[in-house]
């Protein structure tokens, strides 16, 4: 197959890219787009009631300025699902949503029954930004998580949905026993100071307040019976502002993770937490991990939980993974998205 006249600019669907010639193949590298996806319109969805929108407003309304992007504000007086009803009636295809993983999990269920028609940006400004770190945007300036809103391809990724008397779906990780209460405590300043570690600690310290949990999980090919503090059903590897509860999850892979930990002394949990955070993994002696499409999870006494950062309680829930439910912007090398052989790149 010749490659001439395959170099230089091409239109594919709605967008310019750089075509470049490999082997009679055209690989379309959409890592150099214009500014602005052609022909598609985005728009800001911010909640001004926010600790965080204070801090990052100036700067927001800078750069979607600069990009023609719409900001809508949720107030008091505007509900979520008014603005995200907006956004379908002026044609936004693409919804840029400021936050962390709770603001993110907010949007995808007030937007569940049509996120196929939809595509998701995320710019790190929650706290804890931990699905922002399994997708590549978090550690990177604002400007360029922004520009990488508006100009890059969307990959899909799973979604959990879970069923616990009603059903809600989130988007990066449910912690249970001593994790579900750490994840909600562990103070903002903390997760900024210390990292990782902060989420540990916070844990460690609730421990002393907590029961010991009988456990059952019911599981794609098992069925088994353990006793812990605490547990994590993950789509993503982090929970409280980084720590990597599940570091080889794949948020496309069209499986849950699930990490237990035992039943240890004070001082084994201690170093659990210690070593996770240096990242050393390897402890099936003291952390009992899975992985299936579904889990039921029943215990005694009743598991507080935290979905996305939201507290819940119940003493039993189903998790069921929804594969590649979200399109969703991400970094051009992503720590835990699957890519293709060409990652960003299509043959024509």
């Amino acid at each position: 197959m010749s490659t001439s006249g395959c170099n230089g600019e091409r239109r594919v669907g709605t967008a310019f890219a750089t075509v470049i010639a490999c082997d009679g193949f055209c690989l379309i590298d959409y890592s150099f787009t214009l500014p602005t996806i052609a022909n598609m319109k985005t728009c800001l969805i911010a909640n001004t009631r926010s600790g965080s929108w204070d801090r990052w407003e100036p700067e927001l309304t800078r750069l979607a300025a600069s990009t023609d992007t719409p900001i809508l504000r949720e107030s008091k007086g505007r509900t979520l699902s008014q603005l995200l009803d907006q956004a379908r009636q002026s044609g936004c295809h693409r919804i840029i949503v400021a936050g962390g993983d709770g603001s993110l999990s907010r949007v995808v269920n007030q937007a569940i029954n049509y996120l196929d028609e939809i595509e998701l940006a995320l710019i790190p400004t929650g706290t804890g930004n931990d699905l922002a770190r399994s997708i590549g945007v978090h550690d990177t300036p604002v400007e360029n998580a922004w520009n990488w809103a508006v100009t890059r391809p969307t990959s899909a990724i799973d979604l959990l949905k879970v069923t616990n008397g009603g059903t809600t779906y989130i988007v990066n990780a449910a912690t249970a026993g001593f994790g579900g209460i750490a994840t909600t405590d562990v103070a903002s300043e903390d997760k900024q100071r210390w990292g990782a570690i902060a989420y540990w600690m916070t844990a460690f310290f609730k421990m002393a307040s907590l029961p010991e949990y009988k456990l059952r999980l019911e599981l794609d090919s098992e069925e088994v019976e353990l006793s812990t503090y605490g547990l994590a059903i993950t789509n993503g590897r982090f929970v409280g502002g980084g720590f990597p509860v599940t570091p080889t999850s794949v948020v496309n892979d069209g499986l849950l993770d699930v990490a237990v930990v035992g039943v240890l002394p004070m001082i084994d949990l201690i170093a659990v937490g210690v070593e996770f955070a240096l990242g050393q993994y390897d402890q099936p002696d003291r952390v009992t991990t899975f992985r299936s499409s579904r889990v039921k999870v029943k215990a005694d006494p009743p598991l507080p939980f935290s979905l996305d950062g939201e507290p819940a309680k119940s003493i039993e829930a189903t998790f069921t993974v929804l594969p590649n439910a979200l399109k969703i912007v991400h970094a051009p090398e992503p720590p835990a998205i699957s890519v293709s052989e060409h990652g960003d790149k299509a043959v024509v």
